[in-house]
């Protein structure tokens, strides 16, 4: 593969254009050729250092450059930063490819160190997300929207057909396999029980574990439920909050959705609702929301990161993350992050614990805890028989609190 000359610009070459040079040099390592410049070099912004370094990466040594028309020219792509019509993107030449990612810029905040640090990270989260999203593009990847309509298809299927039955993977479970939404359920955590007075239907024999097991609910607490999907955790997290309590699902799937109201309409549970939604675009208020919990569903998003801010937008402080979900113990091999099939059953978007820790790190929550569960990959086996993704991938309880 060429390498690829990239340089990114900002008005002052001293945060967003120094964090994407940073990036870039990190993430695209063979693949791209980074450099920066921008109308105003201002200096290396030193809360962009300190951000980039707690991302693992030290633009420290990197210097705060003009913009040199003649180098402009040599470059395969130009990338602006600028974030709205208030800045004046840097002239670029009109036969270079330019691609525009408008990132706001975090250098005129005002407020405390950490609100201020706290803008830092968002652009930088921003960035490196964009820049992700480009190196997987460049090298054969699917865009977030293919993926997420093939996630949204597949899941429509299985609410229409009542659930497959047979863990969070919608194929089919291996030749003499426990089958069953109740069989699956008792696989994966959950009690006899638990199975006993939810709506019927709403057990639709997907997720990856319990989050009920991690989330600790006391009665009175607001409840989140993340990818909700025929309403099982929710009808299950309604029970633990009582009557003073209440239960959010939020699903992006109109079809689950629908199935999950009428779940809750047939059993007259009146604490809960659902939405239809993003979990990286979250139809919830701020700070409106004591837990978060979710079953196999963040593995799904293209965009995790997002996903994880969004979450600590719509927690309370001291609200808590509980999680289960699919983790990556492995680099995925390239045939199966090419599988979008793999992709919608739970496997291919499987992040890198390491991943997973730092974004949420990120998003600022504290007090991170991933478990791994070596059990589960017996029942991972069972998703795609023949393919080895046990080997790769691995169930984990996630844990994480907003400060």
């Amino acid at each position: 593969m060429a390498v690829m000359k990239v340089m990114f610009l900002c008005t002052g070459n001293s945060c967003r254009s120094q964090m994407a040079e940073g990036f870039a040099r990190s993430l695209g390592r063979g693949r791209l050729e980074a450099y920066s410049a921008g109308l105003m070099a201002a200096g290396v912004h030193p809360r962009a250092i300190a951000v980039m370094r707690e991302a693992g990466i030290d633009i420290s040594g990197q210097r705060s450059k003009e913009i040199d028309p003649a180098l402009l020219r040599t470059m395969d792509v130009i990338v602006t930063l600028c974030s709205n019509a208030e800045e004046s993107c840097p002239w670029t030449p009109p036969e270079i490819k330019r691609l525009h990612w408008p990132v706001e810029d975090p250098v005129g905040t005002v407020g405390s160190e950490e609100e201020i640090l706290r803008e830092f990270r968002r652009a930088r989260d921003e960035i490196r997300g964009r820049l992700e999203q480009y190196l997987s593009e460049q090298g054969g990847g699917r865009d977030n929207d293919t993926i997420r309509e093939a996630v949204r298809a597949g899941y429509g299927r299985i609410a229409k057909a009542g659930g497959p039955g047979c863990g969070c993977s919608p194929s089919c479970c291996a030749p003499g396999a426990a089958t069953g939404s109740g069989a699956t359920a008792l696989r994966l955590g959950y009690g006899s029980q638990d199975l006993s007075g939810v709506p019927e239907g709403a057990n639709m024999g997907l997720g990856c574990g319990n989050p009920q097991a991690i989330a600790s609910l006391a009665p009175g607490e607001t409840v989140l439920d993340l990818g909700s999907g025929g309403g099982f955790d929710c009808f299950l997290a309604a029970r633990a909050v009582g009557g003073t309590g209440k239960v959010i699902g939020i699903d992006m799937t109109p079809e689950m959705v629908e199935k999950a109201r009428e779940n809750a309409a047939k059993a007259g549970v009146s604490n809960v609702e659902f939405r239809q939604g993003e979990i990286e675009h979250l139809p919830v208020e701020d700070a409106s929301v004591d837990v978060i919990i979710s079953n196999c569903v963040i593995n799904l998003s293209p965009e995790k990161r997002k996903a994880f801010r969004e979450a600590f937008r719509v927690l309370r402080p001291g609200g808590r993350l509980a999680v289960s979900d699919i983790v990556a113990t492995a680099p995925l091999p390239d045939d199966v992050k090419r599988d979008l099939a793999l992709h919608v059953g739970c496997i291919a978007g499987a992040s890198l614990i390491r991943e997973l820790e730092e974004a949420l790190r990120a998003a600022g929550f504290a007090d991170i805890s991933i478990t791994p569960d070596e059990r589960s990959r017996e029942i991972i086996r069972q998703w795609a028989p023949g393919r080895r993704i046990e080997d790769s991938v691995v169930s984990a309880s996630i844990r994480a609190v907003k400060p």
